[in-house]
């Protein structure tokens, strides 16, 4: 039995406006790029929303948050699934794993690599949204450039950063 509460009638608008609020400083940083929803249930009734960060070795890090019963659950897609040194891959992301804070890896649809975490409904405020996303972040960063150099070696090609002037 879950000691979190129920998420009641207006969770979703609590936390969107948790969201629109917090935004408001990433948008001017320019690491947010793009905050959506579509303010309605899906079939599940449950509510998402999609955050648009901007990365340094992906050009974008999507995170979708999805309010549940309980729970906001988060997920980005840190890669699709390995084609080569499959094994290698998962060995890699299973020691990753452990040093992991918040969010953790997955396999999800069709076997690609997924950063996934939960976080009760009444504790995700600023503090909370600015510590996953900055650890999605890092973490797709940090992991990324790797599993995309093993498993799909033949067709990734690591981005170099230029110097600045």
């Amino acid at each position: 039995m879950s000691s979190t509460p129920i998420a009641g009638e207006g969770a979703a608008q609590r936390l969107d406006e948790v969201l629109q609020n917090w935004a408001v400083s990433w948008f001017d940083s320019g690491v947010l790029r793009a905050l959506e929803t579509t303010g309605v249930a899906d079939e599940r009734g449950q509510f998402r929303w999609l955050l648009r960060l901007a990365g340094d070795e992906k050009d974008f890090v999507t995170l979708w948050l999805t309010l549940r019963q309980r729970t906001v659950h988060i997920e980005a897609q840190v890669m699709p699934a390995p084609e080569e040194r499959v094994e290698d891959v998962y060995r890699f992301l299973l020691a990753k794993n452990a040093d992991l804070h918040e969010l953790h890896l997955a396999l999800g649809p069709e076997a690609a690599i997924y950063l996934v975490g939960r976080v009760p409904v009444g504790q995700l405020d600023a503090d909370r949204l600015d510590e996953i996303c900055g650890a999605a972040l890092h973490y797709v960063d940090e992991i990324f450039p790797t599993a995309m150099s093993l498993g799909l070696g033949s067709l990734y090609r690591r981005r170099r950063t230029r110097p600045t002037a």
